[in-house]
Formats: C-alpha cells, structure tokens, sequence
C-alpha cells in the first residue's frame, strides 16, 4: 500500500477512535437504556448502574484501541519516512539547488 494512503488511514482511524472515546459516556447511556427498556423497564437502580458503567467502558476501550493502533501507524509512516510527509508524497518536490 502507498505511504500515503497508509498515513490517511491510520489520520483517519486515529480521528473516529477519538471521537468514539469522547462520545463514549453519551453511547454508553443511550445503550444502558435501551437494555433496559428491553428488560421490560424495570431494573433495581444499582444494577443499572452497573450497566450504564459497563456500556461506557466498553465504547472507551474500543475507541482507545482504535486510536492506539492508529496512532501507531501514523507514528511509523512518519518514523520511516526522512522527508515531511504530505507535501513530497502528493507528488510535490523542492527546487533543485534551494
């Protein structure tokens, strides 16, 4: 796979992972919710919390491992690369002589 398309990758993978782990605690809620409902509507407050608590960690550690993996390849894409990223891989190069 080009360097590039690698790098855009792993930038954009890094970005939903991110926005995953911020929008974890309103996911999180939403799904406890909608367990309870299936559950008839009822549910002693404890073991709701419970469930509200295990719905967020569940989106927190998705979204972290997404963005660590990710972070990784953006990490490696540049570690590999002796040359700034976007502007010689789009096919641009510096004058000659400068």
């Amino acid at each position: 796979m080009n360097r590039f398309w690698f790098t855009m990758i792993s930038i954009i993978l890094f970005a939903i992972g991110s926005f995953i782990v911020f929008t974890s605690v309103a996911w999180g809620r939403e799904a406890a919710n909608s367990y309870l409902l299936s559950q008839g509507g009822g549910m002693d407050s404890a073991q709701f919390m419970i469930v509200v608590q295990e719905s967020i960690n569940t989106y927190r550690w998705f979204g972290s491992i997404l963005s660590l993996i990710s972070g990784f390849g953006i990490v490696r894409a540049i570690e590999f690369n002796s040359s700034p990223i976007f502007p010689y891989t789009l096919g641009f190069h510096p004058p000659a002589g400068g």
